[in-house]
């Protein structure tokens, strides 16, 4: 276990290689709403899990400049997975290859990054944002295109796609990673092979869906080269991040899980349980992209704005115990980190997914930060991730602090 106390990222460093390298272009058609490249064929949906439906080239654009990463080729794609209950659904994402040839051993590698929050609205889904030069983690995923390593990023079941976003759906999610991998894999053109070294890695939801990921890879898509799966500050016990946010100023990401986890489970009572003023939010919000939820809802409580407690109903409860990360026990090393000083989800939340990995006999190799807010911590620790991900591709051993 490392006490990192990193308070300034590398941000600056990297924000200038980006932008001695891109270059100014015009915005692709992702960014229309109208574009139906996120429907899928009418008739019932024959795709299987990480099958291509369709896909068409598109521009990787890196976030704070807007310009265009010239030396990455980006597809986004439509590809099947399935929903928590093992339904078939289409689901959107990109896929990031460098254009060099890779130049380490083995084939190139490709990691599944897992997007962190950003939002209800088909608006706000990455592969939109990815083209557009809005992805608030695209530095990040260009530190890793920058090492030579292919990177897929799914937009989730729901965000952009039709139908509602199973935000914090821990299943769904993880597996949505899995198959944007195999369908990565399929997509003619990329070089990615069938044996490639696979990499997870996520934060924050992102961080809950790694975990799941990584969990579900041994049962669901046992065939993947599965290296190792980095998870950070995840949202692994919504009880406890319901509870954490409560009257602070991120409440409205709990407002978002409330949403989300309606659009998995269309059973859970939500809008009776929720006074007038607390169904205008929950109206507000169906779509709001992660700014709006982060600046909108602050400070407001569950006691004020519900007419029964959610989390005292066993509907409630039961699926909100569903979604904890930690219940199966990956086959890979698993990083695991999270800042005391996170604003958002509680330290403990990351402690307590280490306990539950650990008494599943998982390797953790665990990162307590001291870095003040939730957001800082996923840029200071950026560096150390992408080291930590290099360092199971090149078979080096691995801290296990169980």
């Amino acid at each position: 276990m490392r006490f990192l106390r990193t308070a300034v990222p590398t941000f600056v460093a990297l924000l200038a290689t980006l932008m001695a390298t891109a270059t100014p272009a015009t915005a692709v058609e992702s960014g229309d709403l109208r574009d139906d490249f996120y429907t899928p064929p009418a008739g019932e949906l024959s795709a299987g899990p990480g099958e291509v439906i369709q896909s068409r080239a598109a521009e990787f654009r890196i976030e704070p400049t807007g310009l265009v990463d010239q030396r990455v080729r980006s597809w986004q794609l439509l590809y099947g997975s399935t929903d928590t209950d093992g339904r078939r659904i289409a689901v959107s994402g990109t896929v990031l290859v460098p254009e060099a040839p890779y130049d380490g051993p083995g084939p190139r590698p490709v990691v599944a990054h897992a997007i962190g929050t950003h939002g209800l609205g088909d608006r706000c889904a990455p592969s939109r944002a990815l083209a557009e030069g809005s992805q608030y983690e695209s530095i990040v995923i260009k530190a890793m295109l920058d090492r030579g390593w292919a990177v897929v990023a799914t937009d989730y079941q729901g965000l952009g796609t039709p139908g509602g976003h199973s935000y914090v759906n821990g299943r769904a999610e993880g597996q949505a990673v899995l198959d944007s991998v195999r369908a990565a894999q399929r997509l003619p053109g990329t070089g990615i092979v069938p044996d490639a070294p696979v990499l997870i890695a996520g934060y924050s939801q992102g961080g809950q869906a790694a975990s799941w990921a990584a969990e579900l890879q041994p049962s669901y898509a046992p065939e993947l080269n599965l290296r190792g799966a980095s998870v950070g500050a995840p949202a692994a016990d919504l009880l406890l991040v319901a509870q954490g946010v409560d009257g602070s100023p991120a409440f409205g990401f709990g407002l978002t899980a409330a949403v989300g986890l309606k659009h998995a489970y269309p059973e859970l009572p939500l809008e009776e349980l929720f006074t007038d003023h607390g169904r205008e939010l929950l109206a507000d919000i169906a779509d709001d992209c992660t700014l709006e939820i982060a600046t909108k809802y602050g400070m407001h409580s569950w006691d004020r704005l519900t007419t029964e407690d959610p989390f005292t109903r066993a509907d409630w409860r039961g699926r909100l115990t569903e979604q904890q990360a930690g219940r199966h026990r990956p086959a890979v090393p698993v990083q695991l980190y999270h800042s005391r000083l996170d604003d958002v989800i509680p330290y403990r939340a990351g402690t307590e997914l280490k306990d539950r990995l650990c008494g599943l006999g998982a390797s953790v190799d665990w990162d307590t930060y001291v870095v003040p807010t939730h957001i800082a911590t996923f840029y200071a620790a950026a560096p150390s991730t992408v080291r930590w991900l290099a360092d199971r591709i090149e078979g080096r051993p691995v801290e296990n602090d169980c």
